[in-house]
């Protein structure tokens, strides 16, 4: 167990820093444009995996697990086809966002291999993982990552960036999935066959679906809206100023992993004393990263918009800052969702974040539609964020396990 949440760390911590090279790529060396229109696309994907993992992955990790292996091949085989016509509705989203952002052919093309290899890749990955494979998946995601940083290299000066990478991108998947060679159990004969059986499963995952869409709308949405109201230079400088503070986005994450099974064994033996200790301690976690990490930013900063921004994005040293507010406020809404999740108060939280998103996106179309600084779209995500910490905080209080007994202890059933 200890060995396979070690290799899961590092094939996480692999995936990011080549996120963040790429990000940074992009920021030094192509326009603020070519930088929004990746991100737009990026964007995209991140719908389609979400949707993915709630149609796809959770059921693969509750059908397979425990099987008799012939029940545990045929429950794959089922979603290997299921998968495959996520992959058709993929692609369809792909041409869309091409047509979108006025794609010429290179990058449509580019635009369309990487939603195709993303849902095979994706879900190649998550089958190694409920497997028990995941020396697999870590050799998977190595291939993947090398593939991609060396085509990046080479045809960044052939063709435009955005289309560069989104290829390469594309191609690492396909290499990394020819390579490792992942037995989905394919039967394409059952296809229609495998549609019809699904229909058992989709009467579970279907809240799982609204969830995770409702959740990408609410943290996505604004990116599709500056890209429609504004142009691609607008979010390409947005997003410069989001990935200055995305180590700590991670933060809370790292923390609530560990919080949680400690928070649900207090709450189980009524210990008050220690609830509020663990929920103090994420807290200042929070607070003491952020500003640490904020003051070594300022005493960066002139170094970091010379020689990586290039001074190509206007002020937007101001746009870090309300995004350094944003990532506060984030985090701190997290040690509080944490607490809510060990609770099991799934529709609380699920109720507040509808709310809070389709707030943030009403009040950015409007400031967008009024001639609003982009740098308000920023503003206006933190101050929800803080809303949003708000609420939880009084919801905590109403239904607390700290002050008196759970709303749903742990290990009950609604």
């Amino acid at each position: 167990m200890r060995n396979a949440v070690l290799l899961s760390i590092v094939d996480q911590a692999l995936l990011s820093v080549f996120n963040l090279a790429l990000n940074l790529a992009f920021i030094g060396f192509a326009a603020p444009s070519e930088f929004g229109r990746f991100a737009f696309v990026q964007a995209g994907v991140f719908f389609v995996t979400s949707a993915q993992n709630a149609l796809v992955v959770l059921p693969l990790n509750y059908l397979l697990p425990g099987r008799p292996a012939e029940e545990a091949d045929r429950q794959l085989s089922m979603l290997t086809s299921v998968n495959l016509a996520l992959t058709g509705v993929a692609l369809l989203f792909g041409f869309a966002l091409g047509v979108a952002v006025e794609a010429d052919a290179t990058l449509s093309l580019a635009i369309l291999a990487f939603f195709a290899t993303v849902t095979i890749r994706d879900f190649a990955r998550n089958t190694l993982v409920v497997r028990g494979e995941i020396h697999r998946t870590l050799i998977f995601d190595a291939v993947a990552v090398s593939v991609a940083a060396v085509t990046a290299v080479g045809l960044w000066r052939v063709i435009r960036p955005e289309a560069a990478v989104l290829a390469a991108l594309a191609g690492g998947n396909l290499v990394s999935h020819l390579i490792c060679r992942v037995d989905e159990k394919t039967d394409l004969r059952r296809f229609p066959t495998h549609l019809e059986d699904y229909r058992l499963v989709w009467r579970d995952v279907r809240w799982a679906l609204q969830g995770a869409l409702q959740n990408e709308v609410a943290v996505r949405g604004w990116v599709f809206l500056v890209e429609r109201m504004r142009d691609t230079a607008s979010l390409g400088t947005l997003n410069a100023g989001r990935v200055a503070i995305s180590p700590l986005l991670l933060i809370t994450t790292a923390w609530a992993r560990v919080a949680r099974p400690r928070l649900a064994a207090e709450l189980h033996v009524g210990r008050r004393d220690r609830v509020h200790r663990i929920l103090w301690s994420g807290a200042a976690i929070v607070v003491g990263v952020s500003l640490v990490y904020g003051l070594a930013l300022f005493v960066a900063w002139p170094s970091l918009e010379e020689f990586v921004l290039r001074r190509r994005y206007g002020d937007i040293g101001t746009i870090v800052f309300y995004w350094w507010l944003y990532a506060l406020a984030v985090g701190l809404t997290s040690v509080l969702s944490a607490f809510m999740e060990v609770q099991r108060r799934f529709r609380a939280l699920a109720v507040t974040s509808l709310i809070s998103g389709l707030s943030a996106i009403v009040v950015i179309f409007h400031l967008l539609g009024t001639g609003g600084s982009i740098g308000a779209v920023v503003i206006v995500l933190a101050c929800i964020a803080l809303s949003e910490f708000a609420a939880l905080a009084v919801l905590t209080r109403l239904g607390t396990a700290v002050d008196g007994a759970p709303a749903v202890a742990v290990g009950e059933r609604r």
